[in-house]
């Protein structure tokens, strides 16, 4: 399963629900089933903000798995801007849609970019449960 790391808040923002719109810099052709990683980095400010304490808050981590719509460049309508990024002119906005939020962090060692991560179970199985082996 592809797998995408991020610091802390944002992960747990996309598990929660609270952010369906992953700002970045670069565009993002994969679509499909995609593992959210809480890396071990911490935003203590936006976590507080966010209503997160950065001493608790999971990391090193997968914590849900979302399927990854479409990627558009901002500005764009089906995009609109949020307090969880970055939505200046130019940047791409990954499009999510939450589909499992685990019960408990599932520990594992992130990466940068896009990534390959085996789940501690049967990974067919379990994508037919949430919607189809992708």
């Amino acid at each position: 399963m592809k797998a995408l790391s991020f610091w802390q808040p944002y992960a747990s923002l996309i598990a929660d629900g609270r952010k369906k719109i992953e700002t970045r810099l670069w565009e993002l052709f994969y679509r499909g089933k995609l593992a959210i990683h809480a890396a071990k980095k911490v935003d203590r400010t936006a976590c507080v903000t966010f209503g997160y304490d950065p001493d608790t808050i999971p990391r090193g981590a997968i914590l849900c798995i979302v399927n990854v719509d479409g990627c558009v460049r901002f500005p764009h309508d089906s995009a609109p801007p949020d307090v969880y990024g970055n939505f200046a002119a130019g940047r791409f906005g990954i499009l999510m849609t939450l589909l499992d939020k685990f019960p408990k962090a599932v520990p594992a060692k992130g990466r940068q970019g896009l990534w390959n991560w085996t789940p501690p179970w049967d990974e067919r199985h379990y994508l037919s449960q949430i919607g189809g082996a992708k």
